[in-house]
């Protein structure tokens, strides 16, 4: 679990200013949390940083869990390492059948209710939540900022895809040590998880 933090690299990334929209499409890989294993999804969302009852209320229009839609954020979240996904109002009819409460969901081949039933429950969950378009773009550089535990592979491919937002970077660190870019690729090689966070910098030249 996420609690023996001391194995897991700790890696600082230091970007422009106005820069941290840029990487805010990593969100769509997860980020991963430890909770209760008898936590709701009103209480995960409103554990997250930056997220109001409000925002969560009126901008989280659609929710998956494990591929399945839901419905009511006051259900528990099921199994031992559930995948969800949020994200704003969907386009066309897709968006209208998946969003929480539609009108049209008996147009569903499957809803939460197919879920199955909840297993024998822990002390923790470690869950991957992933955040989509308008979700991944209002709330993703508060998430980045204040940092977050994703796979490693995820972060990779990411830098892979995108060498030069990458050589762009102000600074790189890991556990409090400088690194380059290869260094860095050779640590998230090396581990499973890591914990990343990314900043602006913010001071004046």
């Amino acid at each position: 679990m996420l609690n023996s933090t001391h194995h897991i690299p700790r890696l600082e990334i230091l970007i422009s200013p106005g820069s941290i929209s840029k990487y805010t499409t990593l969100l769509q890989a997860g980020i991963i949390v430890e909770r209760s294993s008898t936590i709701t999804f009103a209480e995960l969302f409103a554990s997250l940083p930056g997220f109001s009852t409000k925002y969560i209320g009126d901008r989280i229009e659609t929710i998956f869990q494990n591929g399945l839609p839901v419905d009511d954020i006051e259900t528990g979240i099921d199994g031992p390492a559930p995948v969800i996904a949020i994200s704003g109002a969907m386009p066309g009819l897709a968006g209208a059948i998946f969003r929480k409460n539609s009108f049209h969901a008996a147009l569903r081949t499957s809803d939460s209710n197919a879920l199955p039933d909840k297993l024998e429950r822990s002390e923790g969950v470690l869950i991957r939540l992933k955040f989509f378009n308008v979700i991944a773009s209002e709330k993703g550089g508060t998430i980045l900022n204040s940092g977050c535990f994703m796979k490693s592979d995820s972060v990779l491919k990411f830098i892979n895809y995108r060498p030069r937002l990458f050589s762009e970077v102000l600074s790189l660190h890991c556990n409090d040590e400088s690194l380059g870019l290869d260094d860095m690729k050779t640590i998230l090689h090396k581990s499973e998880t890591v914990y990343l966070r990314i900043q602006e910098d913010n001071v004046a030249l």
